[in-house]
């Protein structure tokens, strides 16, 4: 049967995967050098020396290939932050701080990352996908202060809310410094991050403080 046919020891499916995972690699290298503009069918074909019609056997289009490197990044980066969570002593300022390092560096220094947290506004999807970036975010951080801060910890509403606006805020400046439009070094961000982080629970009480007094009797 073709299926159980075998060229130079691979079976069809086996081959089938390489090539798989040969476009995803020449992906990453591409998202790398010339950002998601250069994910063009032919040119991510030529240099992984493969036909057009092998790209089309694994994706639809570009955009496919696209969602599926972003899975894995999103993956590998949430993977990474839970790693250190789980073996940081149980102090909020020691595990925050490395916490932040770990992302800036990870984001920084990793080309893929890079590009791609820089183009996080480029299309509907990216917007969307950012959008995924933050609630994962979030929810790491209302987690983290249930854990470390106990009954302390700002809870219900106002504290999904005040995680929500760190994140989207610090994901913004996370880009600018990126892109070079803010004139610190990285650990004066770092800094930064972790001293926004830190005064979180004390801005959402007052925050919930002003909310119910504004409330009518």
């Amino acid at each position: 049967m073709s299926e159980l046919r075998r060229y130079a020891g691979r079976s069809a499916e086996e081959r089938r995967a390489q090539r798989r995972q040969r476009l995803r690699e020449v992906g990453l290298e591409v998202i790398a050098e010339q950002g998601l503009a250069g994910l063009r069918v032919r040119s991510l074909s030529a240099r992984a020396g493969l036909n057009d019609r092998y790209f089309y056997e694994n994706y639809a289009d570009t955009d496919q290939l696209l969602n599926e490197l972003l899975d894995e990044q999103q993956a590998e980066l949430v993977a990474e932050l839970v790693a250190i969570i789980t073996t940081e002593p149980a102090d909020v300022r020691v595990r925050l701080r490395t916490v932040v390092e770990a992302i800036v560096t990870t984001v920084a220094d990793n080309p893929v990352r890079r590009q791609l947290f820089l183009e996080l506004h480029a299309t509907a999807e990216l917007r969307r996908r950012r959008a995924e970036v933050v609630s994962v975010a979030a929810s790491i951080m209302i987690d983290q202060g249930r854990e470390l801060l106990g009954e302390a910890a700002v809870t219900g509403i106002h504290a999904e809310l005040a995680a929500r606006t760190i994140s989207h805020g610090g994901l913004d400046i996370l880009t600018e410094w990126l892109r070079g439009d803010l004139e610190i070094d990285r650990p004066q961000l770092i800094d930064f991050l972790v001293a926004m982080i830190l005064t979180a629970s004390e801005i959402t009480s007052t925050v919930r403080r002003e909310m119910a007094a504004s409330e009518p009797a």
